[in-house]
């Protein structure tokens, strides 16, 4: 069924996968927490699908620990913690390192590494040790990276990390529970689209729902007004780029038809989300990250998902650092 509004649902497509609460827990997850030494041999393949969480400060890491068992839960993985401190830790002592009881970390494969570069740790663990999701969040008294905007944890962890999946949370963001609805920022442009496919295998397995919001790319115009078209940024010049069309007002010109291409080349075909993720298709006007944020809040998001070819300087990379540091819930950042 394909509806058109200018300011809410323009389409769907899917239906609801089985929900997450039927998935089996990790590996691992009623035992307490292992050493190292327990894990398989590399060659085993067991390790291809770690979600890896950092333990670090006092309070930081819980609502990492939280998030992280969703996700391992969903794919079934094993789920790991890296501590990074100045020498080797005792399993025993891990709980009092952290402040936490020791059930906080029943099943969690736990490493510590001794390093003075905590993000080159990270960044070198989730290589090494094959994971394909990596989630930090800061303490309360962390110092905050001026140029992201996050934590300098998951700053530093953010540029390092080149492969996998990093989801930040930030300070202001609230603790994730579930994982129902994953808001889905897209630009109109193939190369962010090919970069998603996380983003929908994610919502296949937890039954979740993929709100995808299109801005920064309509059909700009001289003049804004609240009736009109989207006022967007200078379309994007790269080929295979859509751009809404020109009556977005009027969905009985283009928008139906338009909306059903859009799901289906850059979701579907570049994307490759599954056919069975229910999706509703949203249109976004004015600035990029204002509205992001605004849909974040509006459709209650669990998990906001961006695409980042890792700049700064450039519009794409200041909507970037907006939303993540103003997002209220995680960020699953996807590196193109």
């Amino acid at each position: 069924m394909l509806s058109a509004a200018r300011d809410g649902i323009l389409g769907e497509r899917g239906a609801m996968s089985e929900p997450a609460s039927t998935a089996e827990p990790p590996p691992g997850a009623h035992g307490g927490a292992r050493d190292e030494r327990d894990e398989p041999a590399p060659e085993s393949g067991a390790r291809s699908r770690n979600v890896l969480v950092a333990l670090h400060g006092r309070r930081g890491h819980l609502g990492a620990l939280e998030l992280g068992r969703l996700i391992a839960g969903a794919f079934r993985a094993p789920l790991h913690g890296l501590i990074v401190g100045a020498g080797p830790i005792e399993a025993s002592e891990v709980p009092a390192h952290l402040g936490i009881a020791a059930e906080a970390l029943r099943g969690v494969v736990l490493h510590v590494e001794a390093s003075e570069d905590p993000p080159g740790a990270l960044a070198s663990a989730t290589k090494s040790r094959g994971a394909a999701v990596l989630v930090v969040a800061p303490e309360p008294e962390e110092l905050m990276d001026e140029r992201l905007g996050v934590g300098r944890l998951a700053a530093g962890a953010l540029e390092a990390v080149m492969s996998g999946v990093v989801v930040v949370i930030a300070p202001t963001n609230r603790p994730s529970t579930r994982l129902r609805r994953i808001l889905l920022p897209l630009d109109g442009t193939p190369s962010t689209a090919a970069s998603i496919t996380p983003a929908g295998e994610l919502a296949r397995r937890l039954g979740a729902e993929l709100d995808i919001v299109m801005v920064g790319c309509a059909s700009p115009r001289k003049e804004a007004t609240n009736d009109g078209p989207p006022v967007s940024t200078p379309v994007p010049f790269e080929p295979g780029t859509m751009v809404a069309p020109l009556y977005v007002d009027q969905p009985q010109h283009e928008w139906a038809a338009f909306t059903e291409e859009f799901l289906a080349r850059f979701l579907s075909a570049i994307g490759h989300c599954p056919h069975d993720v229910a999706t509703r298709f949203f249109l976004g006007k004015g600035e990029p990250a204002a509205e992001i944020l605004r849909f974040a809040e509006q459709l209650a998001s669990d998990l906001v998902v961006l695409v980042w070819h890792g700049h700064l300087e450039d519009h794409h990379g200041s909507v970037f650092r907006d939303v993540l540091s103003g997002a209220p819930c995680p960020v699953m950042v996807l590196r193109r």
